[in-house]
């Protein structure tokens, strides 16, 4: 592990690629415990089983309300099912640098030369699984409880669409994180952005319905891929059909993690000029 280039004395790739790795392993394993053995069984049930039946519900019974044909409650249906992993996905992935400004361990985490996106994606991943679980759970109670048709549905599909969709919103958690170093919270943020995915990522009405001026921000958000994208697997649409949609969508999680990064380096250096750490 102390294998040099042999001329400036620094690490070789290979040598910083498995330190990133091992810091990734450690944050991941690490995190998950934490989260493991403060969290409540009951928040954990919460968050899986309730949060997803309460905001389906809400949009699906106001839609009957307003007496919208049934092909349109299904269609909210769907996307509120795959936006209530967004409160995971996003709110707790927000709240890391939040929280370790609370718990007063956030300088001490940033003196340490560890690769900074291999520690924070590591201790982000697991909201993955968490976001991925949420999800599936709204989509059981859209065919059970809401009368959603899955007997044409590609399940492959729709699991890729859950999965990749889960990444890809993780990656705008830890944008509006890296934020959270130089504000008191990121929370305020999480919020808007959060609302701001029921509004313009096709959930409860189509994007071509936006003003045309909003329709290219709702496709900056990886969720309206995710929408789309489910919708299609549900009503029969085959894998291939589905891997333009998906390309799209890991692109845009993609760019919006490498920004996410650059901020955080941004914000992490304006920080230390301004004491930001310290203040929550």
């Amino acid at each position: 592990m102390k294998s040099t280039d042999g001329k400036s004395g620094l690490l070789s790739a290979d040598s910083r690629l498995q330190m990133a790795w091992r810091v990734f392993r450690g944050a991941f394993f690490f995190g998950r415990k934490g989260l493991i053995i403060w969290d409540s069984w009951d928040m954990w049930v919460m968050q899986i089983f309730i949060t997803p039946i309460a905001q389906i519900g809400f949009f699906a019974f106001l839609s009957v309300y307003l007496k919208y044909p049934s092909s349109v409650t299904q269609f909210i249906v769907i996307g509120n099912a795959l936006q209530s992993m967004s409160f995971s996905a996003v709110f707790a992935v927000a709240n890391i640098t939040s929280q370790d400004k609370w718990q007063g361990t956030l300088p001490s985490t940033l003196v340490t030369p560890a690769n900074r996106m291999a520690l924070f994606i590591g201790r982000a991943w697991f909201q993955v699984l968490l976001s991925a679980l949420i999800a599936a759970a709204g989509l059981l109670y859209a065919g059970t409880v809401f009368g959603v048709s899955f007997a044409q549905a590609d399940f492959a599909g729709v699991a890729l669409v859950v999965i990749l969709t889960s990444v890809a919103m993780i990656s705008f958690g830890l944008l509006i994180s890296a934020v959270g170093l130089y504000m008191r919270t990121a929370l305020i943020v999480a919020n808007i952005f959060l609302f701001v995915t029921l509004l313009l990522s096709g959930v409860n009405f189509p994007v071509s319905e936006l003003p045309v001026w909003l329709q290219p921000v709702a496709w900056v958000i990886p969720l309206t891929y995710g929408t789309e994208a489910v919708r299609m697997a549900i009503s029969g649409a085959s894998l291939q059909a589905l891997l333009p949609v998906l390309g799209w969508e890991a692109l845009d999680g993609l760019v919006v993690l490498i920004v996410g990064f650059s901020l955080f380096s941004a914000f992490e250096s304006l920080s230390r000029k301004t004491g930001r750490f310290e203040e929550y």
